[in-house]
């Protein structure tokens, strides 16, 4: 009996952000092929691998495409991997509305292996209620923001506190993107 190929999308941190780690899109869809992947597809440069697989352990992917991008690239590789079914859960605990007021900016934060949603929470800034609404949801934290106070948001401090390295930042047209490019692998 052949094993049934199951489709995963590792969302890759810090990779071509601010000049570092750059990667090209056919450079990542290589090295995921030659980690033993199918059907693999990427989106955007910002590390987005839509790819098939018969192995069914997301965390173990997770391990695999960590260490063979590190040796491939000489960086510390990090990646949150779901599959379809994850990733999708993920997209639909989304609080009502989320991505659909223009006037705010709509982040969904993708948790590494080595944490949870609500441990993120807790290590966050506290968000200023009146400007920004932060929700946990499954593998995700959903991020809105006001663009007229953008720049007066505890999530413009994101990047400076820790925990920022155990997530992978995507804006919401990239996560519903993402989710309608699984139907192509």
């Amino acid at each position: 009996m052949e094993a049934i190929d199951l489709k995963y999308v590792a969302l890759l941190r810090g990779i071509n952000v601010g000049g570092k780690n750059l990667i090209s899109k056919e450079e990542l869809r290589q090295s995921f092929e030659e980690l033993g992947f199918k059907n693999v597809r990427t989106y955007i440069q910002s590390g987005n691998i839509l790819f098939r697989s018969h192995k069914a352990n997301a965390d173990k992917l997770a391990i695999r495409i960590e260490k063979g991008l590190s040796a491939c690239f000489s960086y510390t590789a990090r990646a949150a991997v779901l599959s379809y079914e994850q990733y999708k859960s993920a997209v639909q605990s989304a609080p009502d509305g989320w991505g659909e007021n223009e006037k705010q900016k709509h982040n969904a934060l993708f948790t590494l292996l080595d944490i949870t949603p609500e441990a993120v929470l807790v290590e966050l800034p506290t968000p200023k209620k009146y400007i920004e609404n932060v929700t946990v949801g499954l593998n995700v934290v959903f991020w809105s923001v006001s663009k007229e106070d953008l720049t007066k948001t505890t999530f413009m401090k994101l990047p400076t506190v820790p925990v920022y390295q155990k997530v992978t930042v995507r804006n919401h047209n990239t996560v519903l993107k993402i989710l309608e490019l699984f139907n192509e692998i």
